[in-house]
């Protein structure tokens, strides 16, 4: 227990990152007061069908990247929450050109290890290996080179366009780990996040990097004992209350001004957490450095008869289809984010054509026969869908923003900024989120001391 404490901590934003510090700080014996707009102890993942249409803005897919494991090892501290909650979940890339055969990457030892084991021979591997690690150093100018067209996935032409299945992959991986267009993304960062180390390069890994979250459990049983142990520990919660503004003197946040027209007046050794989305983010601290334009996820949700029973996952060089996860009754596809909106203009068919896409892929290369895990017996060709054209709770991470993060400091001295948009050498998502958990844990810790 930290005996220190003399100031309160205000944590802004009651979404599962400032829940979770929010949480960990009461615990630690800090004073702590929990704001937000809505209701706080609220997920960023869906209940999947039953999701209700204003919770979409929050949609995230229930696969996630996480090579060290930091969603599970948060959870793992609190004995009520079942093990269950985030399990392993079985990942491999497909990738076409052409007339060439398929290729079929498995992701389980990590992504970089990966590619650079699919070469064939010491002398292609070395090569792949140096080059990965390099782009690290790549200039903060630097882009992704996409190389996948906007052709069918199975066109011919594509075994004479530039590139490679290297180049493909890369491409693939761009999109899936940043929800954008490859081509607007940062080389540079792409190489540190999937080689953060030399070390970490060859090292083998003996789980799978890629781990799904049970929202169910999440929601009714994880949330609600981090809720409850929030306030036991003393906690305060402010629902429905909205920061507007906040004033400063040049080195320190002085007062908290809420939409409501209350007003939180800070003393010299309290501390503020901003655990916000962009936007709101920006509008409260207009100069602090990141774009307020969040990144979009475009996916599809459809209702399976048959449970999966492990977690799988596929990533697609496909012209449409980015990504397809298996999770429970669930299908949950990403689609490529350079797709335009004018393509879905018909939703339902729409909708038959990515199932076809996705039951071709999943038989290619997961060897798993979608057809019979539907009701045979609808007439629509495909099962009960959900299409979600979401904002990120992140911005674009273009090479502008991937070297602003680099540098990005809190205007004032009691200011602390928590999300999966700034930890600086990995992509925004669940993990970057309760990496960004720790970070501002330890700093709050300092300031305090």
């Amino acid at each position: 227990m930290a005996s220190f404490a003399s100031g309160s901590i205000h944590v802004i934003g009651g979404g599962l990152g400032g829940s979770a510090l929010a949480t960990c700080m009461a615990e630690d014996g800090f004073e702590v007061t929990l704001y937000d707009e809505a209701e706080p102890f609220e997920s960023r993942w869906t209940r999947g069908m039953h999701t209700a249409a204003e919770s979409q803005n929050a949609a995230e897919p229930e696969v996630f990247y996480d090579p060290q494991g930091l969603v599970e090892g948060f959870f793992a501290q609190y004995p009520e929450v079942p093990r269950k909650l985030i399990r392993p979940a079985h990942c491999v890339m497909g990738l076409k050109r052409g007339r060439r055969k398929h290729a079929i990457v498995s992701l389980d030892q990590g992504l970089s290890r990966s590619l650079i084991s699919r070469r064939i021979g010491l002398a292609a591997r070395a090569y792949t290996a140096l080059t990965l690690f390099q782009q690290r150093y790549a200039s903060e100018e630097s882009r992704v080179e996409s190389t996948l067209g906007s052709s069918t996935f199975d066109a011919d032409d594509k075994a004479h366009q530039p590139g490679t299945y290297h180049r493909d992959a890369l491409t693939v991986l761009a999109e899936v780990l940043f929800s954008m267009p490859a081509h607007k993304c940062s080389k540079a960062l792409l190489a540190r996040v999937l080689v953060p180390t030399l070390r970490e390069m060859l090292r083998r890994h003996h789980e799978p990097v890629f781990s799904a979250v049970d929202p169910i459990i999440l929601n009714d049983i994880a949330l609600p004992a981090l809720r409850e142990r929030f306030i036991a520990a003393g906690g305060q919660i402010k629902s429905r209350t909205k920061l507007g503004d906040i004033d400063s003197t040049s080195d320190y946040a002085t007062d908290l001004l809420f939409e409501d027209d209350s007003q939180v007046v800070l003393k010299p050794d309290d501390a503020v957490v901003l655990a916000l989305h962009p936007r709101p983010l920006c509008d409260a601290v207009p100069d602090i450095g990141i774009t307020p334009a969040p990144a979009r996820r475009l996916s599809m949700a459809f209702e399976i008869r048959k449970p999966f029973v492990e977690p799988r996952a596929l990533l697609a060089g496909d012209d449409i289809v980015r990504a397809i996860y298996c999770t429970r009754r669930h299908l949950q596809v990403s689609l490529n984010s350079s797709l335009p909106l004018t393509a879905i203009q018909n939703a339902n068919q729409f909708a038959q054509l990515v199932w076809q896409r996705c039951e071709w892929l999943c038989d290619q290369y997961l060897n798993l026969d979608l057809q019979a895990r539907i009701d045979t017996g609808d007439n629509a060709g495909h099962p009960k869908h959900l299409f979600i054209n979401a904002e990120a709770p992140f911005p674009e991470m273009t090479p502008g923003m991937a070297a602003a993060r680099q540098h990005l400091r809190a205007p004032w001295k009691n200011l602390f900024l928590c999300g999966d948009a700034f930890p600086v050498d990995q992509a925004p998502g669940p993990a970057a989120l309760f990496s960004s958990v720790w970070d501002v844990r330890h700093q709050l810790e300092r300031f305090f001391a």
